[in-house]
């Protein structure tokens, strides 16, 4: 025998006994909060769900689409407030102004040119040092052009 599958296998009831505590502690949890939830729907849903499981249930050999009522249905709410990303969406349209006159250009503009500027900058220190001293004449021409 595999000394791998071996300790498993002598491991096994120490972690069965461990999961079968967490599972009967669970039990209780989620019977509560089961129970809340079923206090809260209405009677004509509840009734309509346990209908439609039945059929689910009665159906699924031969039809497995039937299984589909167990999907679940979010649709998503459209908040009012905007999230992050519109929000920076919205700013980064507004101010698309890179070629516009400085004085049109938004606060969302500027910051996003002086990134670009540092990012140029770093890339340029990184092949300035990767060239080193000694440098032919393309080198210098591709550090100016940069």
């Amino acid at each position: 025998m595999n000394n791998s599958n071996f300790c498993k296998m002598i491991c096994m009831k120490r972690t069965l006994c461990h999961k079968y505590k967490q599972a009967k502690n669970g039990i209780a949890k989620n019977g509560k909060a089961f129970d809340r939830l079923n206090e809260a729907a209405p009677a004509n849903s509840k009734t309509e769900w346990l209908a439609s499981e039945r059929i689910a249930q009665s159906s699924r050999i031969n039809d497995p689409v039937a299984m589909d009522v167990y999907e679940i249905n979010i649709k998503k709410v459209v908040s009012p407030t905007p999230s992050k990303k519109e929000i920076k969406l919205r700013l980064l349209e507004e101010g698309n102004a890179h070629n516009a006159a400085p004085s049109r250009r938004s606060v969302a503009t500027w910051i996003s040119i002086g990134l670009a500027i540092e990012e140029a900058q770093i890339g340029l220190l990184i092949e300035v040092q990767r060239i080193g001293r000694r440098t032919t004449e393309t080198q210098r021409f591709d550090i100016a052009r940069q």
